[in-house]
Formats: structure tokens, sequence, C-alpha cells
């Protein structure tokens, strides 16, 4: 048997990057507040080595500016959020500064002071403020902390000034580079929907103007060229004037067309009545799932269906007849919650699908071109001479899939390896602190290497949440990073002995922001436990962990606040190109069908009308009927020849006698202006010029290194052959077809 198959509201502009924005100063606010109170007991031990004035003013000055910033991003947003950031990327630098009026050369000695550290929060505050000014202030505020930290210290630092510039750089810039790559990445997040939002509108009009046009040609081929064409042959009045009418009604029926689904009910009903308006006497069964009833089908679906059934039964009943005995004609409707399946069959003469000609659209368009133009649609034409026909029409539900969330820092681009760059950076600046005390350099690169695979293994993967691999790699990464590192621990005391625990954290709190907030705490109390189990004890344990909970615990705060909003922006995008292409769609959709109608009306409806009143028609009407079931079909076949010089010059020669055929397939429509204009003039001038016989039209495909022919006459016929300029090429006479 031969068988033929052609098988949430929408975010306002910078949404993304306003909430990363509100969240990293949420994240920083709470970061300088908490710095500030879990160091109280330093703070208070070292208000005695400075002036008095010197603690409280810049206490109150920093819990005020962090404070602020909560403030400015939790209630407020955008411009307070922005001010207040700047103000605390001020107050910090300003207050390191100010030590020195405080204090005197060398008042802290060795320990130093509680303050520089805050550096990070500078940087990170001038990402907030001033998106290309940060690393100014990051820079500025890291040189004015290594120096006062140099006074305070009197010179008796552990560290170089140079290498304290490093590590301050680097291992406080980490942060501020965190935080920049945060924004940045929602900033690009929003530049996509506002894309999606512009392209969704062009594309909505284009498609609705397709999807609109070919309604059109289903509906004009289905039933007004039917209807002309049967008139033309001398039809019975009486089945003439009822397929008028119903021609009539549908092209009435198309002004309201705008819903979006059908009831389930509904949509079986137009499929049963499509079939017995033509076919009285068919068969029709229907089986709804009880599922099913509750599921609306979309409206294109239902209108495609009801046309294809339509064209199917109406092919029946002019092609299956076998002259000996009624031909038996079938409609099977299966509707359940995976989609619809419509069997159209007869048991009459039947045909062989492959030899249909190119220029018949009863199969190719109104059925299987139809319902491959639906999402989830198709269509098979199952037959054989002697044997009947089977038409199966198909349609399965198809639901969106369920995007991953968008990343917002991963190794992707310059950027992303500039992140891993910085991440190993602060990673291998505490081991060398670490290394100075003069501590086992193999048991600290064991650890290191331990860790910056971490760090690798939290940037690599472009998906979020973390793949679960990963993340169980980075989890146990930090416990063998300790294990690593204590093997040989020095029996002397060494400054940042807790170095370990500080890098993890570093990688921890990428690790909540890429979403595993609760395997981020995991690894850092298993971190923390193996530490003070290792020898290290649990005074060192807690004394290294306050850092490191401050780290992860600004890096969760951001997550939770960033996260819903990263899970929902692919649904939000997605809903955004939606509603920015409804009103574009809908437009469009109108505009191409008022241009229908209107051509419709000035053709089509006055004959319609005429054949519809149920009057016999003379010669001349049957005549006007084919010339006018012609001049549609062309319309149909050939789009980019439907001009008005074309037509009327087609007109004149089908009135002469000369069998037009008008075809295109696609060669016209990327043509320059200056050419299509060139090509139909030939196409008139060869019209006009042929009496007798035959003439052929074609616009080739694209591609092709000619873009028109014309085969006209029959004794010899006549090849014209239009180059892509739109040159006549090969005007010869020769015997060729088009």
């Amino acid at each position: 048997m031969s068988v033929m198959r052609i098988a949430w509201p929408a975010p306002a502009p910078g949404l993304a990057e306003e909430r990363a924005r509100r969240a990293i100063g949420l994240a920083v606010g709470v970061g300088s507040v908490l710095w500030v109170v879990t160091h109280r007991s330093t703070i208070v031990a070292q208000a005695d080595l400075v002036s008095a004035w010197w603690t409280p003013v810049v206490v109150t000055a920093l819990t005020a500016a962090g404070a602020a910033v909560i403030v400015g991003a939790v209630l407020l947003g955008g411009r307070a959020t922005v001010a207040s950031a700047a103000a605390l990327a001020v107050v910090v630098p300003a207050s390191i500064a100010a030590l020195p009026l405080a204090g005197r050369y060398g008042c802290f000695g060795p320990a130093g002071t509680w303050i520089p550290p805050l550096v990070a929060v500078a940087g990170v505050a001038g990402v907030l403020a001033w998106r290309r000014g940060w690393p100014i202030v990051l820079a500025v505020s890291g040189a004015v902390a290594v120096a006062v930290d140099f006074y305070v210290h009197g010179g008796q630092s552990i560290h170089s000034v140079v290498e304290s510039l490093a590590r301050t750089w680097v291992m406080q810039g980490f942060f501020a580079c965190t935080a920049a790559a945060l924004v940045r990445a929602a900033a690009q997040l929003d530049h996509a929907t506002a894309t999606a939002v512009r392209q969704a509108a062009v594309a909505a009009t284009a498609e609705a103007t397709d999807e609109e046009r070919s309604r059109f040609a289903g509906l004009i081929h289905d039933t007004v060229l039917a209807t002309l064409l049967d008139a033309a042959r001398g039809g019975d009045t009486t089945a003439l004037s009822t397929a008028a009418a119903r021609a009539l009604r549908q092209l009435d029926s198309t002004q309201d067309t705008d819903a979006e689904t059908v009831p389930a009910a509904v949509a079986v009903a137009n499929w049963r009545a499509a079939a017995v308006e033509i076919s009285a006497d068919i068969v029709v069964e229907t089986r709804v799932d009880g599922r099913a009833h509750d599921s609306p089908l979309p409206h294109d679906v239902v209108g495609a269906v009801t046309a294809a059934i339509g064209e199917a039964v109406r092919n029946s009943l002019r092609h299956a007849a076998t002259g000996r005995r009624a031909v038996a004609r079938m409609l099977l409707v299966v509707l359940d919650a995976g989609g619809a399946t419509v069997r159209i069959s007869d048991d009459g003469a039947g045909f062989d699908p492959t030899r249909v000609a190119a220029d018949r659209l009863g199969i190719r368009h109104s059925i299987v071109g139809r319902m491959g133009r639906v999402p989830g649609g198709n269509a098979v034409v199952e037959s054989d001479p002697g044997r009947g026909t089977t038409v199966v029409l198909r349609w399965l539900r198809t639901e969106p899939a369920e995007a991953h969330v968008p990343t917002l820092i991963s190794l992707r681009g310059g950027y992303g390896l500039a992140m891993l760059i910085v991440l190993e950076a602060a990673v291998t600046m505490l081991m060398i602190g670490y290394l100075a005390g003069r501590a086992d350099p193999l048991a600290a690169i064991a650890a290191y290497g331990v860790v910056g695979l971490a760090g690798a293994a939290v940037l690599v993967p472009r998906r979020d949440p973390l793949w679960r691999a990963a993340t169980a790699f980075i989890v146990v990464a930090g416990p063998a990073a300790v294990l690593a590192m204590r093997l040989h621990p020095p029996h002397h005391f060494v400054h940042h002995q807790s170095w370990i625990l500080v890098a993890y954290s570093y990688v921890l709190a990428l690790l909540a922001i890429r979403g595993r907030i609760v395997w981020a705490w995991v690894g850092l109390v298993a971190a923390a436990v193996t530490f003070a189990a290792a020898g290290a004890g649990v005074a060192a344990a807690i004394d290294g962990s306050a850092v490191t909970v401050g780290t992860v615990l600004a890096a969760t705060g951001f997550a939770l606040y960033m996260r819903p909003t990263l899970r929902s922006f692919h649904r939000a995008r997605a809903e955004v190109a939606r509603h920015a292409g409804a009103e574009a769609r809908t437009a469009a959709r109108h505009c191409e069908r008022r241009r229908q109608l209107d051509y419709l009306d000035r053709t089509a409806r006055p004959t319609l009308e005429l054949i519809a009143a149920g009057a016999p028609l003379t010669d001349g009407h049957r005549r006007d009927c084919a010339l006018l079931e012609a001049q549609l079909r062309d319309r149909l076949r050939a789009p980019g020849f439907a001009t008005t010089a074309v037509v009327e010059a087609a007109r004149r020669a089908r009135g002469r006698g000369v069998t037009v055929a008008l075809l295109d397939d696609g060669g016209l429509e990327a043509a320059p202006d200056d050419v299509r204009d060139r090509v139909i003039d030939t196409a008139v001038a060869a019209l006009d010029a042929t009496v007798d016989g035959r003439i052929t039209v074609r616009a080739l495909p694209p591609g092709r290194p000619l873009l028109a022919t014309i085969v006209a006459g029959s004794d010899p016929p006549r090849r014209l052959e239009i180059a892509p300029d739109g040159t006549t090429v090969s005007p010869a006479q020769q015997p060729a077809e088009a």
C-alpha cells in the first residue's frame, strides 16, 4: 500500500539586575555589620590603645552605613541601594585612614587591627555604586589598609608591604570580582529578555500573517474553488446553491477566530458536523477518554482538523465512486489525554498517492500541509487503487520542557576564566601566608590542590543547580583538604593556621550561589569538625570558622534572595515573549484577514451569492466561474505572480482558449523589487503572445542557476529562461519543460 507522509506577569526591564544588586546590597550590608559584631571583643580590647574618639566613631559609622545599605536594598532599591553602597564604600577606607590620627606608630604591634579586612566590603559596595569604577575603590582601599596596617604594626608584620598588597587585593578582591560577575550576568539576562521582547513582536507578526494566509488558502481551496469548479462543470443547481451558501457562511465565520482554546466536546461536535455536512450517510464514531473532557484543545488544532476532515470527505465523494456499488465512508474520532486521532476511511476506488501531480493542492496543502503546520500535528494518507483510502489525522499534546535555571556564575567566556584565576590566586595567597610561618609545604600544597580542584568544580559546569557529582566532590574536598594539611602539623605557633577553612569558604560561597545552599553549610560544618578533630582543637576551629561563617552566610543571603528570580526567569522570559507578541500577532492576523476578505469580497462573493440564490446558470456564468476558479487557484499555487498585471494577462489568455499554469516554488520571494518587476513584465508579455496551446510560468526554488522559466506554445514549444538578475538568457526555441 502506498503511503504519503508529510509530517509568569511579564518582568519589568532590568528586573534581574535590580534584584541582583539588592541581593548583593543585603549581603554586603549584613557582612559589614556582622564583622563588627563578631569582632566586638577585639574592638573593645584595642580601644584602649587608640584615642577615645576613634573606636566609637568608626564602629558607629560602619554599623550605620551597613544598616543603610540593608534598608536601601530590602525596602527601597534603585538609587537608594546605589547611594547607600557608595556611602559604605567611602566610610570603610575613611575609617581605616583615620586610624593613624588616633594611634601612634606600632600601637597594635604584630597582632594588627581588626578593620583592614573590611576592604572586601568596600570593594563589593563599590561594585554596586560604580559599575566600572569599583576596581579603583578596591585598589585605593587596599593600599590604604596595607599602609595603615604597616603603621600600626610598627613595621613588625610577618608580610612585606608588597606581599600584603597582593594578599589584600587578591583575597578581598575575590568578593568584589564575584559581585561584579553576578551583576554582569544579571544584566545579560535582562538584555536577553529585552531582545526576546523585540524579536517576539517581529516573529509573531510574520507567524500570524503566514498562519492566516495558510488558513484562507485552505478555506478557498476547500469551499470556494470546489463550488466554482462544480458550477463551471454544470453541476446540480440545488447542490450548487447549498455549497455556495456553505462557502459564504464559512467566509463570514472567519471574522471572529481569536479564541485560544476550544472545549473538547465542542471540538468533537465540529469534527462530526464537518463530515456530516458534506456526506450525510457517513458513519461517525467517537471515543473520548474521561480525562480528555476537561482538557480544551488549541483553536488552531481544532480548525486544522476540521478543515482537513472536510477536504478528505469531499475528496472521497468526488473520486472514490466505483460505478458499481455504493461507497461506505466512516469517521472515527479518538480523543484522550495525549491528544487526538481522526481517521477518515472509505472502501472506494483508491489511488496511488505517489502519482498526485505537484500542482494539485487537495492532499498536499489542505490535508497533509495543513496538519503539518500545527505543532504536534501530522497527517498520513494511505491508499491503493481498488482498495479504498484512509486518511489519518493526528495531534499530540506537547508541553514545554522545563528549562534549566539560568546560570549567574560559571566558567564561561573570559569573565568566567578571570573568576577562576582570582579564586585560585586568593587560595594561593592564603597558603603563602601559612607557609611564611615555616609550616610543612608538602602538606600545604596538597591541601591547596584539593581546594583548587573544588574551585574549578564549582565554576566549570554551566547549569544550575550545580551537578550532584560536582556538589558531592566539593563537600568532600573540604574535610579532605583539612586532613591533608593536618597530616604534618607544625609543632610551633603559625599564623593563619586556619587558612584552609577560609580558602574553602570561598568555594562554598560560590556553591551556595549556584543553588546548593544546604550542601554549602554541610561542607562548612564538616570541614570545621574535621579541623578540630585533626588536632587543631575546638577553640581554633571556632575561631577559624568565624570568618568562613560570615562568607557563606553572605552568599546564602544572596542566593535565597536571588534564586526565586532565577527559577522563574525562563518562564518569565517565555511569558514576556508571548505577551509582547500577542498584540503584534492579533494586529497582523486582523490585517491579513481583512486583506484576504476584501479580495474575496471583490472577486468571489458576487459569484457565490449568485450561485447561492439558486437561479440557473447560463453558459456565460459557467465560463466566468471557470475563469474565477483558475484565478483563485493561481493565487494559491503562485503567490509570487499574484499581481494585477499577471492576473489580467492570464485571464485574457484563458479567454483565448490557452491552458495557463502558474507555479511558484519560492524563488521570487527573496528577489529584489526591480528583478521581480522584470520577471513579471516578461511573464505578462509571454502570456499575451500565446494564442493557443499551453503556457507554464514557473518561479524556480531559491538557489537554482535560473530564477524562472516560461514554456509557451505547442508546435514547437518556446522556452524562456530568466536569470537571477531578471534578464532573459535563453530565448531560443527548443523542446523543453518548465
